[in-house]
This record gives structure tokens, C-alpha cells and sequence, in this order.
């Protein structure tokens, strides 16, 4: 009896493991699609519906996406992290970092919350769209 319970659990472990692994091998194919779309550099052109202007931030803001790490500027302060996918229109920007220089950027602040809490993205016509739980929070040009 114990033998047969041995074998049951050591063939479950066995099934659950190759399971496991087909199923990373899934989601990394689909990051890599995604990743290549976003692999750009971007300047934000419009922020929670309002378009950004030389009052708001020192220079405009810029991302420059990479396969599974993000760096760019908040106008003022460099910032840098880790994206995550998790298939089509969907992203995240993770441990985001940023410089502490005092700075006349009056929307900085509001543009690194937004950042934290991404949650999607589209691309049309050379924009990229990126939203929240709420809807969408920027938009950003090609650069």
C-alpha cells in the first residue's frame, strides 16, 4: 500500500512539474510578441487627458522600452525599472526608481503614480496608450 501511494505521489510530482514547465514556456513566447511592440522610445504627449506643455514639466517626459527593463526621464529626474507582461494589452512598470533632484516639473509626481499603476496599454497609429484600472492615464509619441 505504501508503494503504491509512493508511486501515485512521485508520478503526480512528474506531471505536475512538465506541466509547469510547457506552460512558462507559453507565457514567455507571448512576452517576447509584446515586448517587441513596446521596444520604442516614447515621449509623453498627453497626461490624464490633458496635453502637456512646457508649464507642466521641465522637458517632456520620456520611456525607452526594452525587452524586460525600462529607463527614461521624468523632465527632470531619470528614472529606470522592470516591465512585466502578461499578454496582449497588458503592462506593468515594476520597482520604478527615480533621482530625487528638486525640480520645477508641477506634474511629476502625478506622472510617476501613473506609471506605478499601469495596468494596459495600445499602440494605434505610432501612440502608445497606457491606461489604469480607471481608463486611460497617457499617451506618448514615438521619439
Amino acid at each position: 500500500m505504501k508503494r503504491i501511494l509512493m508511486l501515485f505521489i512521485a508520478g503526480s510530482l512528474a506531471f505536475g512539474c512538465k506541466s509547469a514547465k510547457e506552460t512558462n514556456a507559453t507565457v514567455s513566447t507571448n512576452e517576447k510578441t509584446i515586448e517587441k511592440k513596446l521596444q520604442q522610445n516614447w515621449v509623453l504627449e498627453n497626461l490624464n487627458g490633458k496635453v502637456v506643455t512646457d508649464k507642466d514639466f521641465s522637458s517632456l517626459p520620456k520611456i525607452v522600452m526594452n525587452p524586460a527593463t525600462f529607463s527614461g526621464s521624468t523632465g527632470c529626474n531619470a528614472i529606470k525599472g522592470n516591465l512585466l507582461s502578461k499578454g496582449e494589452g497588458q503592462i506593468q512598470f515594476l520597482n520604478l526608481t527615480s533621482e530625487t533632484k528638486k525640480c520645477d516639473a508641477k506634474k511629476e509626481a502625478e506622472f510617476l503614480q501613473l506609471l506605478r499603476t499601469n495596468s494596459g496599454y495600445s499602440i494605434k497609429e505610432n501612440k502608445l496608450f497606457l491606461s489604469n484600472q480607471f481608463g486611460l492615464t497617457m499617451s506618448f509619441k514615438k521619439g
